[in-house]
């Protein structure tokens, strides 16, 4: 009940809804601003971790940094919105929102740049990104795949957490409780 308390009210939970096709979104708009980076990945770790796919949570957290960190930098207006979409076939898209129209496009870089490597970074992890021009601005996305032969976890299989303490706090639970339960079957108490 505290985690869903927390979860609601800070930035990072995100607002929670099921598209038209069946598709889960979660969405958050944050203020533009640098610090507003770690918290999109916040976003991205915890809502990977809810819907089971761990293996996607690094590829997402570096997409949404870079996408996040261009918004903050290059947008004229004082929030960004960023958005994960679970559509069919486990395809995860991670967007950003912002009120500038100028589009991104990778830099041809030698090897002696400091940056501007961000959007080749994104198009190394994701099966395929793009921009989405809109009247008052644009959509940044990337969308990513589990590898081939990687499962996704089912809703009945063990929840997986956003820290490794959180899933380490988990299993110290249930072995406490299975050591519990042995001493009262093995005492006779019910």
């Amino acid at each position: 009940m505290g985690d869903q308390m927390f979860r609601s009210s800070h930035p990072s939970a995100g607002h929670r809804t099921v598209a038209a096709d069946g598709s889960l979104v979660v969405t958050s708009v944050l203020p533009r601003e640098p610090e507003s980076v770690s918290v999109a990945r916040r976003l991205v770790r915890h809502t990977l971790a809810d819907w089971r796919m761990p293996q996607l949570i690094d590829a997402a957290e570096l997409v949404v940094s870079e996408l996040s960190a261009n918004a903050v930098e290059h947008a004229r207006h004082d929030s960004v919105r960023v958005t994960l979409r679970r559509g069919p076939g486990n395809r995860v898209r991670v967007a950003v929102t912002d009120k500038s129209t100028a589009r991104p496009a990778p830099l041809s870089l030698d090897d002696e740049a400091e940056s501007g490597r961000g959007l080749a970074l994104v198009a190394a992890v994701a099966c395929q990104w793009g921009t989405d021009p809109l009247p008052w601005g644009k959509r940044v996305w990337a969308d990513l795949e589990p590898e081939q032969g990687e499962e996704v976890q089912s809703a009945e299989a063990v929840p997986m957490y956003a820290s490794r303490w959180a899933q380490l706090l988990y299993v110290l639970i249930v072995v406490t409780l299975g050591v519990l339960v042995g001493l009262a079957v093995i005492s006779g108490t019910p």
